[in-house]
């Protein structure tokens, strides 16, 4: 059994880098005294935006661009509410999944024979993505936030943002990170782990990453492991698929999730968030 679990740990490292650039925007978000629930709500109309310009470019790149320019869009609403009217961060971020939700799914029906048939990513290519994913923006973000007065400042946002001269332009500085790496992930989806867009096709997966941004304690090595223990237990999922033990299928697909549920049960009470998380500043 641990030679299928080692076998499957690479195809669950790619098949979570999706939900690791999530991770690693909203942990830059969250900094900044900012929980952007809508951010499955980002990740989905980037997966159906990055699949709309791929098929009208016929470009790969253009696609990821259409992805995060869809993020971007959503973003920039959030702020909008979130940032600029001080509305209250878990409803304006509820609102905006909802909104994703229903709009992605109508325009996928209105238009559904736009959504198939797209140019997947060269294998090297997705590596590369996987390789940037995991590697060089946890060092980028590391040195971003730890090493830099911009660093400084936007942490101090998300800590006492009173004492931060223009707080808000780092609040929409962090804003505007995330969706770029949540539109990146949305747009590997759909044009690399997917042939297509599908409704509801980020699965949870931006909620995920609220609940693993917890449990690293808001840092990125607490992100990278905990992205690493959400791909091990999907890889347990797929263990047990192939071993086929006679469990139903949809009770395999719930494992990842309980496992992170009974992650976040154990370090709960246990966690010191930023002091400003969530203040309507």
């Amino acid at each position: 059994m641990i030679d299928v679990i080692v076998h499957a740990l690479p195809i669950a490292i790619v098949a979570s880098t999706p939900l690791l650039l999530a991770v690693e925007g909203e942990l830059v978000v969250q900094r900044s005294g900012i929980i952007n629930l809508g951010i499955e709500g980002m990740m989905l109309t980037a997966a159906m935006t990055a699949v709309l310009a791929q098929q009208s470019t016929h470009s790969v790149l253009a696609g990821f661009a259409g992805g995060i320019a869809g993020a971007l869009l959503v973003a920039a609403l959030f702020g909008l509410f979130a940032i600029r009217y001080r509305a209250d961060q878990i409803v304006t971020g509820t609102a905006i999944n909802l909104l994703a939700l229903g709009l992605t799914g109508f325009i996928y029906k209105a238009v559904s024979g736009l959504f198939f048939g797209t140019s997947a990513l060269s294998e090297v290519a997705q590596y590369a993505v996987v390789l940037i994913a995991w590697i060089a923006v946890p060092i980028a973000l590391a040195v971003l936030l730890w090493m830099t007065s911009f660093g400084l400042r936007l942490r101090a946002s998300g800590e006492n943002p009173e004492a931060v001269p223009h707080m808000q332009r780092y609040r929409w500085s962090a804003l505007a990170i995330e969706a770029l790496l949540a539109g990146t992930g949305g747009a590997y989806l759909s044009l690399a782990l997917s042939s297509g867009f599908a409704e509801n096709m980020t699965a949870g997966r931006g909620f995920i990453a609220l609940s693993i941004v917890i449990f690293g304690r808001w840092k990125v090595r607490g992100a990278i492991i905990g992205t690493a223990l959400f791909g091990v237990a999907a890889a347990l999922q797929y263990t047990l698929q192939a071993m086929n033990i006679g469990l139903p299928f949809h009770l395999l697909l719930a494992v990842p999730y309980v496992v992170t549920l009974l992650i976040l049960c154990g370090i709960a009470g246990r966690v010191r968030a930023p002091e400003a998380l969530g203040r309507r500043d």
